[in-house]
């Protein structure tokens, strides 16, 4: 009581320090007060009946019974920990809750009842997610279950299809966000947070991610600071099972509803070399069964134990996922499985998959689907990745197996009957960690889907077993730590990031102490203060940092120990650019005329930023001559400055890392030149560094460039004043996010991602890339120009009608000549 009563108080900026003068003789204890007669009595607003299994009995709280029989078509029945989040916790009180759970306990089912409570009481709600997939995903589904009830679904994922405009007149009841995106516009537009009665964070465990963990936490520590300010909307938080959460729930001010039991029962072990099966059974129970099945000698390899198991397995009619480490291996062990097992073909997959502009991966998946078999991966397009998962959990489905990497755990509802694990490393030897794996086998024994699961982690050797048992099998998941204060945090971003959330209010300038303040109200800082109560933010530190920031003009310090951001570092604070991007790419386009700042520019230019060194690009690294002349003489020929062609080359933490840039600016000025992918991707791995493609890290090349792109033209504005980058920026962003070239900007600005990179190819084709063609075409011309689909071809003609709209007339002067 005395903790809460304390964390409460820090949260208001008014600390507490209580003290007991006296002594109390034997043992200290508090009863827990608990609701009775007298207390329903006196608030029966507050004393609404409890609800039970049965989806009705949410009518007391208000869900009409249209949506409950909605529900019912999914969820036959609420589970206990949705019951003890309603009737214990006060998840429809509007009361802050943590909740671990495992995957397919109905957490984010927990999310949706708080969000869907206040929306009814005409309150928004925003769920933030850590990816557009995720995003994409939910919006689907939300759309369909709620939209028939009136309610508006919208999300902001800095794509063409985001729906800013309704967001900032508060025109949604439901909102779908990223992280980075909320944290952009809650900074940015502090008003929309006054909008919402209900936030909903998903995968909340990424607070302790090493990329992402302290973007993550400084959008929490910022909706604990606006507390302060009498804004407080509920916080409900979701994570997937983890260890201690050294104090996240005190910190938030919340209570903490931790479940470890799944509502399907898992079997969860390892299969030896050979053929038995050691597991955990659902009551934690050791157990060795088998063998299982008989070795069959293949490669040499995993594959010796992966197809007698998933033949098995398929033969007991289970659908199965096996996960595998890279992209490469997925795509391979569909292949083989395909080959070995021979299933049927999974027809209604290969019929809805799309035809236009296939990569490379694109024809190796209709192979494997020709016997039953998929794989899930980076270099399928979102349209291909979503055909296999809808079709994968269509009841009866022909789809049998799925092979992937960890992405397909994050949260992509793909349930199967068995999981089978072959690795457990990420690229670059970095071992999975616990919380990983129990995601992973998180997917056998879906909730509404199947009675029952099963994982198998391959373990070949003695060793293998071992270390597979007790570090993974029996292993606890990771204790949550910060990022905020961790090593590798840049301190600069975080400061420019408060000074931006403080700048509406401060007006003058915010003081050292506010920022000191904010840092201290961080997830990091309360940790800190639990191991030592008088541990303080490094001043010295803090100090040099502002110093680093005014040497850069990114922050102007006053007389009075104010400090004020320069325009460069206020757009640095708002947008959530790493303050190092900016100090490269102030070094590389200041020295530039005005003319000189291209397309091409402001693509290569992009590639200068920490954000897009962190995204991986497959290069020989044994090809010291033609590989870099290569790329760099094609971005010459681009018309880039010889300035910008230097920078790629500074700032770099390796020989390659030059020519890895380049690369990937070429790559992106590929993808949006109109050839077709598989060609593209030729063109890309002429010397070698994957010989299985490149789709996937040409498409997250050019959409991470699509992130950072307005953050470059800003600072290009900003330097060289007078310049208007707007309407190029904006044709740009369209062609970078779909993939085409200037020909289809004029429909691709509006229809975006309602259509796919091929079917932009195939208007272009047929001539029917304008607003006027498609006025003058048929229904009949457009629908078979986009492969029979009547919905694209509306679509289309959405567009073109929008681009007529927003074109604009000349403007007639409204005041009259002056006279004087």
């Amino acid at each position: 009581m005395t903790k809460r009563v304390l964390d409460k108080a820090n949260q208001l900026g008014k600390p507490q320090h209580p003290t007991v003068r006296g002594h109390f003789d034997g043992e200290v204890t508090w009863p827990v007060f608990r609701p009775g007669t007298t207390y329903h009595a006196a608030f029966p607003e507050r004393s609404p009946k409890p609800v039970t299994s049965d989806l009705m009995s949410l009518e007391s709280y208000g869900f009409p019974s249209d949506l409950l029989h909605a529900w019912a078509g999914s969820i036959p029945a609420l589970n206990q920990l949705q019951i003890d989040a309603i009737n214990d916790f006060g998840l429809l009180r509007g009361d802050h809750l943590v909740v671990s759970a495992p995957t397919s306990s109905g957490k984010t089912m927990v999310g949706e009842l708080a969000a869907l409570r206040g929306a009814l009481e005409r309150k928004r709600a925003f769920f933030l997610l850590p990816l557009k997939a995720l995003v994409n995903d939910k919006h689907r589904h939300f759309t369909k279950t709620y939209q028939a009830f009136g309610l508006r679904v919208i999300r902001a994922t800095s794509e063409v299809a985001d729906d800013i405009p309704a967001l900032m007149r508060g025109q949604y009841d439901l909102c779908l966000m990223t992280y980075e995106k909320f944290a952009s516009l809650v900074i940015g537009c502090p008003h929309i947070l006054e909008q919402v009665g209900t936030v909903v964070v998903d995968e909340v465990q990424m607070i302790a991610d090493e990329s992402r963990g302290a973007n993550l936490e400084f959008v929490l520590t910022l909706l604990r600071m606006r507390r302060r300010m009498g804004i407080e909307p509920q916080l409900i938080a979701l994570s997937a099972v983890i260890g201690d959460t050294n104090g996240l729930e005190r910190w938030l001010g919340a209570r903490l509803l931790r479940r470890t039991e799944r509502p399907v029962p898992l079997d969860e072990g390892i299969l030896l070399a050979d053929g038995r099966f050691r597991f955990l059974d659902s009551s934690g129970v050791e157990q060795v069964t088998g063998p299982v099945i008989t070795r069959e000698y293949r490669k040499d390899s995993s594959q010796d134990w992966i197809v007698p198991l998933v033949r098995k397995l398929v033969a007991e009619g289970k659908q199965v996922i096996v996960f595998r480490e890279t992209k490469g291996e997925a795509r391979g062990c569909a292949l083989y499985l395909a080959e070995a097992i021979r299933l049927p073909a999974a027809q209604p997959a290969l019929d809805a998959l799309p035809a236009a502009d296939p990569s490379l991966a694109s024809t190796a998946l209709r192979d494997a689907l020709m016997h039953g078999v998929a794989f899930h991966n980076s270099d399928l397009d979102r349209e291909e990745r979503l055909v296999i998962e809808e079709q994968f959990r269509t009841p009866a489905t022909a789809l049998r197996v799925i092979t992937a990497t960890t992405t397909l755990a994050m949260g992509v509802n793909t349930p199967a009957e068995a999981v089978v694990i072959a690795g457990l490393e990420h690229p670059g030897n970095q071992p999975y960690s616990v919380a990983e794996y129990k995601n992973i086998v998180g997917r056998a024994g879906r909730l509404g889907f199947t009675a029952h699961g099963t994982s198998y982690l391959l373990a070949l050797d003695y060793h293998q077993e071992n270390y597979a048992w007790n570090r993974y099998v029996t292993g606890v998941p990771e204790d949550l730590h910060s990022r905020f204060v961790a090593e590798g945090t840049d301190p600069r971003t975080l400061i420019l990031r408060v000074l931006a959330a403080g700048r509406k209010a401060k007006v003058k300038g915010v003081p050292s102490e506010d920022i000191i303040d904010f840092l201290e109200g961080s997830f990091g800082a309360f940790q800190k203060k639990q191991n030592a109560s008088n541990w303080i933010w490094d001043r010295p530190r803090l100090a040099g940092a502002l110093a680093n920031l005014a040497a850069h003009k990114l922050v102007e310090a006053a007389n009075d120990s104010r400090y004020h951001l320069t325009a460069l570092g206020r757009f640095a604070g708002e947008g959530g650019v790493e303050v190092e991007s900016i100090i490269r790419l102030v070094d590389a386009l200041s020295p530039l005329p005005t003319a000189a700042i291209n397309d091409p520019t402001l693509i290569a230019a992009t590639q200068l930023t920490v954000e897009l060194d962190q995204v991986y690009f497959p290069l020989n690294k044994k090809s010291t001559q033609k590989e870099p002349q290569m790329w760099f003489a094609e971005l010459r020929r681009q018309a880039i400055p010889s300035p910008v062609l230097t920078s790629l080359t500074r700032f770099v933490e390796d020989q390659h890392m030059g020519t890895s840039r380049a690369k990937k600016a070429a790559a992106c000025l590929l993808w949006i030149s109109g050839r077709p992918i598989s060609e593209i991707e030729k063109v890309m791995t002429q010397f070698g560094g994957a010989f299985d493609g490149a789709a996937g890290p040409i498409r997250s090349v050019s959409a991470r460039t699509c992130d950072l792109l307005p953050s470059v033209a800003r600072v290009a504005s900003i330097l060289h004043t007078g310049i208007d980058l707007g309407s190029r920026v904006t044709r740009l962003l369209t062609r970078l996010e779909v993939g085409v070239p200037a020909a289809a900007v004029e429909i691709a600005q509006f229809a975006g991602s309602r259509l796919s990179r091929g079917d932009y190819q195939q208007l272009i084709k047929a001539n029917l890339n304008t607003a006027a063609a498609v006025e003058a075409a048929s229904d009949d011309q457009l629908i078979a120009c986009l492969g029979g689909n009547s919905e694209r071809a509306e679509a289309v003609r959405d567009a073109a009608r929008m681009f007529r709209d927003q074109e604009i007339s000349p403007i007639t002067p409204i005041l009259p000549d002056y006279e004087s």
